[in-house]
Formats: structure tokens, sequence, C-alpha cells
């Protein structure tokens, strides 16, 4: 699958792929950390259904995206704001998950006037914060600590990874370590194409995903407090990639957010949730 792509005003290129209904409800997502827009894809069945148009955006330096050197999430909205006015769009909703979270935040707190709701599935929290990693597991801890103190040494992790995911057999045994939710999510057939993006965020190599990790272990350069649109988030009580606790304090924090917490869930609590996600994003329930 071959992405569309354009040129930002400073000349990166920025690629994306349309699934959904084509001439639905816009909404940007954002996938996780590594993952390039090719994730998106396990959400196209349940777009196309309740009428959404899901745009899943290429991070910089992932899949056939140019990198930004030394990036931020204002740097990101930034680029956000060109590519809606690229595509025609006044009015998204805009979508993150994972590590896609605090750059869905970031649009909705730059661009207030453009974001009608912002949506966060299994959504990060400020990194920086010591909250952020209790409860979460060691993998992840480590990730974070090296973002912090160590960054260079993110490269050697990251490396292993990108090799991993290019072996099926490793990467299979890789994908059945976690809760027994993320596990049935992983198998289910809708899901399948989610499992290219990983590799495909590596296309470029391991500088973009370590660059992400440090952007996203530094206080962001806005508080919860200061997104005051509205926004739904899912989580599930059993993701151990961001425990379930720091959901409840980001959704304690943000003004306007409805929260969902899904009992027995885990990380893949989005394409889980699917046909809820898109029935609230195409305006079906509030």
């Amino acid at each position: 699958m071959t992405p569309q792509t354009m040129r930002l005003s400073d000349g990166r290129r920025l690629a994306w792929y349309e699934f959904g209904d084509r001439g639905g409800v816009p909404c940007l997502y954002i996938a996780g950390t590594p993952e390039s827009g090719l994730a998106g894809g396990c959400y196209h069945l349940a777009a196309d259904k309740a009428g959404v148009r899901w745009i899943s955006v290429d991070k910089p330096g992932y899949g056939r995206s140019d990198p930004c050197p030394r990036r931020t999430l204002a740097q990101w909205a930034a680029d956000v704001e060109e590519f809606a006015a690229h595509l025609g769009l006044e009015k998204y909703a805009v979508a993150g998950e994972s590590g896609g979270g605090p750059h869905a935040l970031a649009v909705s707190h730059a661009l207030p006037a453009s974001v009608t709701l912002t949506v966060l599935l299994a959504a990060m929290g400020p990194g920086h914060e010591p909250w952020v990693r209790e409860g979460m597991r060691p993998t992840n801890v480590m990730f974070h600590y090296l973002a912090l103190y160590v960054p260079a040494a993110l490269r050697v992790p990251l490396a292993v990874m990108r090799w991993a995911m290019r072996v099926p057999a490793i990467a299979g045994r890789m994908a059945q370590g976690g809760p027994a939710a993320d596990r049935e999510a992983a198998a289910d057939p809708d899901y399948q194409i989610r499992h290219l993006a990983v590799p495909d965020a590596f296309r470029a190599g391991t500088r973009a995903a370590a660059g992400e990790l440090q952007l996203l272990a530094r206080p962001w350069e806005f508080e919860l407090g200061d997104v005051t649109g509205p926004v739904h988030m899912w989580h599930g009580s059993e993701d151990v990639n961001v425990p379930i606790a720091v959901a409840r304090a980001m959704a304690a924090a943000l003004p306007s957010c409805v929260p969902h917490f899904v009992p027995a869930s885990a990380h893949a609590v989005g394409f889980e949730q699917r046909e809820a996600v898109m029935a609230t994003i195409a305006g079906q329930v509030s």
C-alpha cells in the first residue's frame, strides 16, 4: 500500500493514508511509537461503517515522511495545520494512540478553532513525570529512563527491535508476550495490517524513533489543563504499556474529558472499542 504525499513549506515530505469513508467526518489519526500510518488500517472497516474519513499520518521520519531533526510537539501541530489546509479541512477530529496521544493533544491545544474532538486511545502521559512509569512494564520503563538520561543509548534496543520485527518467528513470539486482551486483538484478521506498521516506521532506520522517545520524555510545551476542547479517552484496565493510573490522572487534569475505562482490556483498547470510537467521532453518540 503506497501513501499519498505532500511537501510542507520547509520542503519536507509528509505522507499519509486514507482509510474509512472518503466522504465521511474527517479525523486525523496519529499512531503509536514506533508505528507508521499503516497502523490506521486496522480501523478501516469500523470507520467506513460509521462514516468517518480516517486519515492516518506518517510522523516525521517514519514510513515515507521525511525526518524533522530536533522536532517538538509544537512543530508537529504546525505540520498538521499545513496538512489540513492542503486537504481543504477547516474542521476535523484528531485521534492519537499510545505515543500518538501527546501529538493529538498538541494539535488540539495549538489549533482549538479547527479541532472538533480529540480522541485518546491508550494514550501516553507526560513522560517526565515519575507517576507515568508506575506499573509500566520493565521494557517501557527502560526506554523512558534511556530517553531521559542516556538518549544516545536508545539506538541499541531500537536496533534490536528493528531487526526482530523483520523475523516473523521472533515478531510472533513478541506479540504473544502481552496481556490476553492484546493477544486476542492481534489475532483478529482486521488487525493484520498493523503488524506491518513497526517495520515500516523503521524504513529509514531508528533515528526518528529515538528522537520521538526523547521528545515524549521531555516536558510538553503545554499543560493538560490548557487543552480546553472536548476529549474522549479510551483506556484498558490491564494496560501495562500505559498503566490505567496514568489515564485516570490525565482524565482528571483535562477540563473537558469523557473517560471510557474498559475492564479486562489492555493496550489494544482502541481496536477493541473501534465501533464505539468511530460512532463518537461521527457524532452518533456524545
